[in-house]
């Protein structure tokens, strides 16, 4: 059981034992409706995924704006994350099963900001929201 799972399960001890930038914990469980939704949906999507419909992470109108509006909280993260699992930034998320079908470069577009990686762009909101779950999980341990 991890050190934090004996506090108690709050947004802001989530974001105390977290790496996840703080703007980006809080934009995650914002978009999934608040903080009992998200805590009621973080086991299953770390046991399953996001991409099975979870609120705010369904529509690509909905993921997609939540990628550009949180897109420099992403990038810091995966940034930081392929660096911890020394690879490079555009091979993890090549790795991503959402992203199979991508080319690196319809990737380096999609982390650029281009409107027209839709894909990539979901992709990077899904990834977002999988990652504060896991946080989630990881800390608190909810059955």
């Amino acid at each position: 059981m991890n050190i934090t799972a004996t506090k108690k399960a709050s947004l802001a001890n989530l974001i105390e034992s977290t790496n996840i930038p703080e703007s980006l914990v809080r934009a995650v469980v914002k978009q999934m409706g608040g903080w009992e939704s998200f805590k009621e949906s973080a086991p299953d999507i770390t046991r399953h995924g996001i991409d099975g419909g979870f609120g705010g992470f369904i529509y690509y109108s909905d993921t997609c704006s939540f990628a550009k509006r949180n897109r420099k909280s992403i990038l810091e993260m995966a940034t930081q994350q392929a660096d911890d699992f020394g690879t490079g930034l555009v091979e993890m998320i090549k790795g991503f099963r959402c992203m199979k079908n991508s080319t690196e470069s319809e990737i380096i577009e999609g982390l650029a900001g281009s409107t027209q990686q839709t894909t990539v762009t979901n992709g990077l909101a899904w990834y977002a929201g999988e990652e504060v779950a896991r946080a989630y999980c990881d800390a608190f341990d909810p059955q």
